[in-house]
Formats: C-alpha cells, sequence, structure tokens
C-alpha cells in the first residue's frame, strides 16, 4: 500500500470513530418508550367508592365519576345497568352524607334506568343489590315487579326500609286475588276484582314498608294469572311471618254487603256459605267432611291455626273500626274458619280479606274510590302493625 492510501485511510477512521461515540451517546440518553396508558373502568372505580362511602369515606368526586358512568355506551346492555346501579348507589350514599334531597332524586332517576327490560335475567347479585337500592327511594314495589323472575331462584332478599323508620325483621307476603284470564268477581257496572286486589295489595305493601319497616313480598304486581300452588310456595320460600291474601267478596244475592276476614283453623268446621266462586276452596270440602288431618300434621299448621285467627280477627276490627268512621253501613260479616288453597298450603300463619262485595252496587262504588282503598289498606296494616310488636 502506498503512503498516499494510508494517510487517506488514516484521516478517514479518524472522522469516523468521534461520529460512532456520539451516535452510542445518543442512543444511550434516549428515554425507553412509555408503556400506554389504559383508562381506569369506570365501574371497578365505582365499586371502591361506593365501598368508600359506606365506610365513611370522603365525598370528593363523586360527581365526576357519576358523569363518567352516564357516558358508559349502550353497546353492551348488561355493562350499562351495572352502571347506572352503581351511578344511582353513589348519589344515594353523597345525598345521605350532605342530606341533599336532589341526589336521591337523580339516584332514583338512574336505578329505574338500571331496571332489567322484558325477557333479560341479570344475575342475582345484580338484581339484589338493585332491589336493595330502589328500596331505599321508595321503589319496593317497581322492584318487585321488574326482579321478581330474577329473584325468584335467589336466596330472598328484601329491600331496606327508608331512612329514619325502625327496620323489622318481620316478613310479610300479600297475596293479590286473582289476575290474568281469571278477573274475580265483576261489580254491576263492570268493576273486576283482580283489578281492586292488586291496587289495595299495592298500597298495603307500601304502607307497610314505608310506614313500619315490615319486610315485604308481592305474590303478583301486575295483572297476570299466578297459579294458586305457586303463591303458596312463593310466600314459603321467603319464610314469611304472615300471609295476607286480598279478595272481594260476590253473592248472587245483590243486597248483600259487608267486611269479612277468614283464617285456617285446626279443626275440620268451614263456613258453609263459602262457595267454588273464587275456585280457591280445597277440592271436594263442600261441606267439611274432607280429612285435613294430614295436611296438618304435615305442615305443623295447628299453632299457626290459632295464630291466623288471632291475626284474622285484629284485622276484622281494625277495618270495621276505621270504614264505620267515613262510611255508613258496613256490616260486619265476621271472621271464619276457611280451607282455602292458600291458606291451607302456607307454612305460616295466613289470613284472606274479603274487603267489600263488589256485587253491591253501592260496595262497589266505594271500591272504586281511591279513598276507600286507602282506608283498607292502612286498617291491615295497622292491624299488623298492632300483632307483631316490635316487629321482631
Amino acid at each position: 500500500m502506498r503512503w498516499s492510501q494510508v494517510l487517506i485511510a488514516a484521516v478517514l477512521i479518524a472522522g469516523v470513530a468521534p461520529a460512532c461515540r456520539s451516535a452510542g451517546a445518543s442512543a444511550a440518553s434516549v428515554d425507553p418508550p412509555e408503556a400506554p396508558v389504559v383508562p381506569s373502568d369506570p365501574l371497578v372505580e365505582a365499586g371502591a367508592a361506593v365501598t368508600a362511602l359506606r365506610a365513611g369515606g370522603p365525598v370528593q368526586g363523586v360527581d365526576d365519576l357519576v358523569q363518567r358512568l352516564s357516558l358508559v355506551g349502550s353497546e353492551d346492555p348488561v355493562r350499562r345497568r351495572r352502571a347506572m346501579r352503581l351511578a344511582g348507589a353513589l348519589l344515594l350514599e353523597q345525598g345521605d352524607r350532605l342530606r341533599d334531597g336532589r341526589d336521591r332524586s337523580r339516584a332514583r332517576d338512574f336505578l329505574i334506568t338500571a331496571l332489567p327490560t322484558t325477557g333479560e335475567r341479570p344475575s342475582c347479585e345484580d338484581a339484589t343489590a338493585l332491589a336493595a337500592l330502589l328500596g331505599r327511594v321508595g321503589e319496593q314495589v317497581r322492584a318487585q315487579v321488574a326482579l321478581a323472575p330474577a329473584l325468584a331462584g335467589c336466596r330472598a332478599v328484601v329491600a331496606p326500609v327508608p331512612r329514619g323508620v325502625e327496620a323489622r325483621h318481620r316478613r310479610i307476603v300479600i297475596d293479590a286475588g286473582h289476575g290474568g284470564s281469571d278477573p274475580g268477581a265483576i261489580g254491576p257496572t263492570g268493576l273486576r276484582e283482580a283489578d281492586v286486589n292488586l291496587d289495595v295489595a299495592r298500597r298495603l305493601a307500601e304502607r307497610l314498608a314505608m310506614r313500619y319497616g315490615f319486610q315485604v313480598a308481592l305474590t303478583r304486581d301486575r295483572d297476570v294469572s299466578v297459579p294458586l300452588e305457586q303463591r303458596a310456595s312463593h310466600a314459603n320460600g321467603t319464610t314469611a311471618d304472615l300471609f295476607v291474601s286480598i279478595h272481594c267478596n260476590a253473592a248472587t244475592n245483590r243486597d248483600a254487603r259487608g267486611i269479612a276476614t277468614f283464617a285456617l283453623e285446626d279443626s275440620p268446621r268451614v263456613a258453609a256459605r263459602l262457595t267454588a266462586r273464587e275456585g280457591e276452596l280445597v277440592e271436594g270440602d263442600t261441606g267439611g267432611s274432607w280429612d285435613v288431618s294430614r295436611i296438618l300434621a304435615d305442615l305443623n299448621l295447628s299453632r299457626h291455626g290459632r295464630d291466623s285467627l288471632g291475626f284474622a280477627s285484629t284485622i276484622q276490627r281494625a277495618l270495621l273500626h276505621d270504614a264505620r268512621l267515613l262510611y255508613s253501613p258496613v256490616e260486619d260479616m265476621g271472621v271464619h274458619p276457611a280451607r282455602f288453597h292458600v291458606l291451607v298450603t302456607t307454612r305460616m300463619p295466613a289470613v284472606l280479606v274479603e274487603l267489600s262485595f263488589i256485587s253491591n252496587l253501592s260496595d262497589e262504588q266505594r271500591l272504586r274510590s281511591d279513598g276507600y282503598r286507602d282506608l283498607l289498606a292502612g286498617a291491615i296494616a295497622r292491624a299488623i302493625d298492632e300483632h307483631l310488636p316490635g316487629g321482631t
């Protein structure tokens, strides 16, 4: 190699080396790429926030989180409804903490939006949580209607009563007679017994829960037909303390009128005037000859029979007292033992109330009025409260 070539090569090497060192230093000074930021899940945040609020944590940031929950998309209905429930829960906790009725009102709107649509079956966890929250905003009846199918396969959970009302451990099942394809008796001007029964049952349920703090369940809360066996099994499944079936009386004699209450008794006696009109008398029990001793033994109803008559007497007295303050005449049709299917098959004290004779024109007009229905519901609720003092 000639010296001129050696010199050129040396110059080139000398120039390249600093450039390499500079490139290496530059590479060493570059920060590693940051991991992509994953946005937090508002449902997870909300669940933690609800737990923290119930434990006494601060309320800061609740409104912002509720706003984020309200934006959860509709592409996943289950996720959307869960977000609405959590938003309602957050607002309820904040409203109770700050004593702000506006938060409770907003919570109610979110919780109603969280209710499942027809055909949807939320999980037991979601249905139970939503029912409890709806109970806190006075929407027990709405929860019962929309969540009954989902809760039917879950352990019985009743929504807590409103704050300020003493919570009780007693459970009351209210059965609105007839419904759906069975309208019950029809009054002279077309009033359907099933409609009256349902409306009074709803009023009674609300009064028991909101005023007296009882845990309440309805066997039906819309115009549907519920098999008799299912009505009783529903009550037995909730381990209720009392079963109250609501009906209106009817007779071929259009002058018959008044209020009556029936109870299962641990004897073979049957009120002879009860007819198959209700479609609810135990088959073959037309004159007291049917032997109920086996069922009484199987269901241990001897004690319940005596308790049932006590409840029936208290309810009958309350109904007559309140009705006679505002209406006249009000006939006392008495308290009677009977073997209605729902009374025989329930495993707790059970009574059946005949509110008035829907077949009587005057009684039918009373049954049409909100005032009379409120009166009846209030009297029954007060009687239950009196018969279960302390509710424990």
